[in-house]
């Protein structure tokens, strides 16, 4: 099979869930608290091509390899030229002349991405691997690590190829929406960074940006029932003047009730969407509340963080790659049905 039919195809299949999930963006323009999705594709691991009837096998040859290595802050940038650097992916080992990395919090030599604060995250990436196909934690001095992970492959090994991208993950953009005036009571916008806390069905804790909030049965809630919480726990407010101060204060004519649980997450990466505006933690994870120092404003609402204006522009640029994809494909097509029907009849 030709392998600009397996790029052309891959590249289709990332462009179209791309442009699914900028179609819920657009969606939601409207919607109080919506954070914007943003989509991560990353290229099929590099893999090793040999010629006819061989078996590509690595081995690591003794003595020096010579590599080009630099660093900028975190961020470590190596390069081979000799051999290649082997990156354990979800879909296998990946051959690369290159790698960036950086030290993950338990030492580990990892790829990394970087989120809207500009910060290097390493969740869900990938690991660089040793001759024994083990993970490398950093150890004395960088460089010369390094070396020793160089791969120099047999004779029979004539490069590597990749089988095209595919859609990596889902990335959430946190930063704040535009204010709206509402004037509502019980309508209450975060700003600055932090979450309210409500209860889920099961009685687990859930995250959401929207204040759209409502009385039910007595108790604070948001619009689809779910308690909001307090410090002490569910917010019982009954009847009277409702007063909610700039650091979350509930008041009822003019005696405090609870104060809103609103937490910043230090570890937002982890927080993974249900529907409804609400947030919950990746399993095995555990939120890293830290204190919120932001402020309460009573009677207005957080708008969408998606600009529909630079939401269409991106609309127009994936129609533009998807045509552009179909093209490769009908073109490497007629290129086999010419090898087929004409250079075949020689």
């Amino acid at each position: 099979m030709n392998r600009g039919l397996y790029i052309g195809a891959t590249s289709l299949v990332a462009n179209q869930k791309k442009l699914d999930v900028l179609s819920n963006n657009l969606a939601n323009i409207n919607t109080a608290g919506f954070k914007r999705d943003i989509s991560l594709t990353e290229s099929f691991p590099e893999k090793l091509l040999a010629k006819m009837s061989r078996t590509p096998e690595l081995r690591n040859i003794a003595g020096e390899n010579n590599i080009t290595y630099e660093t900028n802050g975190q961020v470590h940038t190596a390069r081979t030229q000799e051999g290649y650097f082997v990156v354990n992916t979800s879909r296998g080992k990946s051959y690369v002349k290159e790698i960036k990395f950086v030290v993950d919090e338990d030492g580990y030599l990892k790829t990394f991405y970087k989120n809207l604060e500009d910060e290097h995250k390493t969740d869900y990436e990938n690991y660089i691997i040793n001759n024994n196909g083990n993970r490398v934690q950093q150890a004395g001095d960088m460089e010369n690590l390094l070396q020793g992970l160089v791969y120099n492959p047999p004779s029979y090994i004539i490069g590597t190829m990749s089988g095209g991208v595919r859609f990596q993950k889902l990335f959430t953009d946190f930063t704040n929406g535009g204010l709206i005036d509402t004037g509502g009571t019980l309508d209450v916008a975060i700003k600055g960074n932090g979450f309210f806390k409500v209860q889920g069905e099961n009685g687990e804790t859930l995250y959401t940006r929207n204040g759209s909030f409502a009385i039910t049965e007595g108790y604070l809630t948001d619009l689809d029932g779910r308690r909001v919480l307090g410090r002490n726990g569910a917010i019982f407010l009954g009847n009277g003047t409702i007063d909610i101060l700039s650091d979350g204060e509930i008041q009822i004519d003019g005696n405090p009730v609870d104060t809103l649980d609103i937490v910043n997450i230090n570890n937002n990466e982890f927080l993974r969407k249900r529907g409804d505006n609400i947030f919950y933690m990746a399993d095995n994870t555990v939120a890293e509340e830290n204190i919120f120092d932001g402020e309460i404003l009573q009677g207005y609402l957080e708008g969408s963080n998606m600009n529909p204006i630079s939401g269409m522009v991106e609309m127009i640029n994936l129609l533009r790659e998807f045509e552009a994809n179909q093209k490769v494909i009908r073109m490497q097509d007629e290129m086999l049905e010419k090898a087929a029907n004409e250079i075949g009849r020689v």
